[in-house]
């Protein structure tokens, strides 16, 4: 499976952005390979779950709501299916 950069990078952008106002598209780029591999490796939505909420606590310290998780999460397992 060749999972998308660009999808991906959008989906972080629009959808989980711990950061929020307005932070430039490429702000979570160095996030898209990990969740890249954890799609490739068929990891289930939970792991990919957990290494959204862990970077967005722990790496940039900007908790992320479970609705945004679950948002990000159901789009890139979505993703996964297309591929």
């Amino acid at each position: 499976m060749n999972t998308d950069f660009r999808s991906i990078r959008k989906i972080l952008w629009e959808d989980w952005d711990p950061i929020g106002c307005g932070v430039p598209k490429d702000e979570y780029d160095d996030y898209v390979g990990p969740v890249s591999r954890l799609l490739v490796e068929n990891k289930p939505a939970l792991d990919v779950a957990n290494y959204l909420r862990a970077t967005a606590a722990e790496t940039i310290a900007c908790p992320v709501s479970e609705e945004k998780i679950a948002a990000a999460v159901g789009k890139l397992m979505a993703l996964r299916r297309e591929q």
